[in-house]
């Protein structure tokens, strides 16, 4: 995806404003270190927040990391991937040596010859076998690894149950001598909506009782297309063929017809939130009053509380809704580190091993495992929610050890997160191989159409005309 709130600074609170603590100055930018003979890493992922908390965590683990491998010197040089900048960034040699990306991105990276193969290094260090398997196939092209995971993510519906629950769509119970509206009936049944037909059902009544709007839809920055194309396979469809080693484009499918002709559906009735062109971005700030609902990442479910000021006792995290009954898919994302292909061996080498030292490596050790902790810490510190995350790493040692520690920190009631957390793993649906990115945008459009004129769009004559446009990018690929 375009990365939804994906700006990458934001998106992870293990990188962002996990990872923090006071004091110590910035290096990057202007401010560059005096490296003499020793190897220099430019680390594009260092952070740039306002919160002088995360730029000092970062120099504290530089001073360490720095202190046990003299021969080594990092430079914090700040880089927010963009397809606009890219190019010129590596065509003047301004890339940092290693930076953040999307997952549906290292195959045109790596086609316009922008990052470098890791594999041998990988296997150097014993990390290949321990990427996570989704993960590392994403990375993988002709049998060689250009970069590895930094964590994954799958959308999910996120729910206000007070707004539900006011409007007689949840059950209340009193639990501990406290009332509250719970997602299940007493049968275990959920009580939520599953469907996308009961998601309008329930949006009429919320709606005819408040200001509140149903359901918060994506049309703007690719990001539409991006849940479009989730809620498409949720009715059965598939978006990609490919026959004879060429890629078909296949957005005209019936499924998609029903995806995007519910969304008008939608609009029609006033049941979503208005606007025609919505970005991501503002999701946080309407799921408290404005919205009941809305499609959002697992990884960024937080700024709920840290953007919109949303009670998290208040929110609910379930799977993705289904179109047709028999099709739950969540499309599994994330976001990867790769390597500019001017770095050398050697400062592959030490980023790996600065990884240790930021909690970002499979290595069970006291450096790692401490680096973890303080990022928890500090995000506690911060008043954070704490949410588990999609590790990136399948070693049993890692993820005992990883696993553990999450739920010290966890901050939110799992009663109404886990049912997602557990079907994650067997729901999941990656990203469509070919040119994901340019389908999003074309999608939004077609989103966009529909809700600017939602009684006189054509959604199958906006479909073909997207098909069209679509299949122009495969044929070029």
């Amino acid at each position: 995806m375009n990365k939804r709130i994906k700006n990458l600074a934001v998106s992870s609170f293990l990188l962002t404003s996990l990872f923090a603590l006071a004091g110590c100055r910035f290096f990057g930018g202007d401010d560059e270190p005096d490296i003499g003979d020793r190897t220099e890493l430019k680390i594009g992922f260092w952070p740039t927040s306002s919160d002088k908390r995360d730029v000092a965590m970062y120099n504290v683990w530089k001073e360490k990391f720095e202190k046990d491998n003299p021969q080594y010197v990092i430079t914090g040089d700040p880089y927010t991937y963009s397809k606009d900048t890219i190019g010129t960034k590596y065509a003047t040699k301004t890339l940092p040596m290693v930076y953040q990306t999307w997952f549906t991105e290292p195959e045109t990276l790596l086609k316009s010859g922008y990052i470098r193969d890791i594999t041998d290094i990988l296997n150097e260090f014993g990390w290949t076998d321990k990427i996570d398997d989704g993960m590392r196939q994403t990375l993988t092209f002709d049998n060689k690894i250009y970069g590895i995971p930094r964590d994954g993510y799958g959308l999910g519906l996120l729910i206000n149950m007070k707004t539900l629950g006011d409007n007689g769509l949840l059950p209340e119970k009193t639990i501990e001598g406290k009332k509250q509206y719970v997602l299940y009936n007493d049968d275990g049944s959920p009580a939520y909506p599953t469907t996308f037909e009961e998601i309008y059902e329930a949006s009429q009544i919320i709606v005819d009782n408040s200001d509140t709007k149903g359901m918060f839809i994506c049309s703007a920055n690719k990001n539409g297309g991006w849940q479009l194309s989730n809620m498409a396979w949720n009715y059965g469809a598939t978006l990609e063929n490919q026959s004879a080693g060429k890629w078909q484009s296949n957005l005209t499918d019936s499924g998609m017809v029903s995806a995007l002709s519910w969304i008008q559906k939608m609009k029609q009735e006033h049941l979503i939130y208005e606007g025609v062109a919505i970005a991501y971005d503002d999701w946080p700030s309407a799921i408290g009053e404005k919205v009941a609902m809305a499609i959002v990442g697992s990884d960024i479910i937080h700024l709920a509380k840290t953007t919109g000021d949303v009670n998290m006792d208040d929110l609910a995290f379930v799977p993705m809704p289904t179109g047709d009954g028999n099709h739950h898919y969540s499309l599994y994302g994330g976001t990867p580190f790769v390597f500019d292909k001017n770095t050398t061996d050697e400062q592959v080498r030490g980023i790996l091993k600065f990884f240790d030292y930021i909690g970002r490596s499979p290595t069970i050790n006291e450096t790692n495992l401490a680096a973890i902790r303080e990022g928890y810490e500090v995000a506690k510190n911060k008043n954070q929610p704490i949410v588990p995350k999609i590790m990136p790493w399948k070693n049993e040692d890692y993820l005992t050890k990883a696993k553990a520690m999450e739920n010290e920190y966890i901050s939110i009631n799992m009663t109404n997160y886990s049912e997602f957390f557990n079907a994650i793993k067997t729901n999941q649906h990656a990203e469509v191989p070919a040119a994901a990115q340019k389908m999003y945008g074309i999608l939004d459009d077609a989103i966009q159409e529909v809700l600017k004129n939602p009684d006189t769009a054509n959604v199958n004559s906006l479909l073909t005309t997207a098909n069209s446009r679509f299949q122009e990018i495969l044929n070029a690929l």
